[in-house]
């Protein structure tokens, strides 16, 4: 039976200059119940593949087909430091088209879920590292995505607040949502559904044994 694919990327190629190509020849497809980790060299093309999947970048050639609605957690904060928790929920809850209510009931589960309830008045400017990387993942999740796209998203975060991140990726996972996660932690590797690395413009399947630079192998 043919698979539903909801994520795909055909022949893509990008540059920024004509002296610099960063993405040569990606291919990718994603399916409904996957989580697929990407790793790679500082200067691979990583956080660059992740715009282009979401949009904020077109390609120079190929084809990025999407189904569905995208969430998106940049490696840097994207918040507005004068804006309250709430406040800043409710400006990219609107740009997704969602209504105040809407907004404020997923902002409340998704409190919740990471633990910074207590933060929703507070401004953005004045919270601690960690919880404001809680709150730049927690905006991803506004909508419901069906592929979450996050680079390196759990800078910072505490342990316990690791650990949630990761159950509310197994329950997306459970209900048939795609999650796409730059990562070089060599432990998240077998929270992967499948695991690429990101070379010379393109991506190729990865694991411990084949690709040592992301899977902390040995390539024997």
């Amino acid at each position: 039976m043919k698979q539903e694919v909801i994520l795909r990327m055909r022949n893509v190629r990008f540059q920024y200059n004509k002296h610099k190509e960063v993405i040569t020849d990606a291919n990718l497809d994603v399916h409904p119940g996957e989580i697929i980790g990407i790793s790679g060299e500082n200067g691979s093309g990583k956080s660059t593949l992740l715009k282009l999947i979401i949009g904020l970048l077109k390609p120079k050639e190929g084809i990025i087909e999407r189904k569905g609605r995208l969430g998106y957690s940049p490696q840097s904060l994207i918040l507005f430091d004068n804006l309250t928790v709430k406040e800043n929920f409710r400006v990219f809850g609107r740009g997704q088209g969602l209504t105040n209510q809407q907004i404020d009931e997923q902002a409340e589960r998704i409190m919740e879920l990471l633990k910074f309830t207590q933060y929703r008045d507070t401004l953005v400017k004045n919270l601690s590292g960690g919880t404001a990387q809680k709150v730049n993942f927690g905006i991803s999740l506004l909508g419901d995505p069906d592929v979450l796209v996050l680079d390196e998203p759990y800078q910072g975060l505490d342990y316990a607040s690791f650990l949630s991140f990761w159950d509310i990726q197994f329950d997306l996972r459970a209900r048939g949502k795609a999650v796409i996660i730059v990562s070089h932690l060599i432990e998240d590797q077998s929270k992967f559904s499948r695991s690429l690395h990101l070379v010379n413009g393109r991506l190729q399947s990865c694991n411990r044994k084949d690709c040592p630079e992301c899977c902390g192998g040995d390539g024997k």
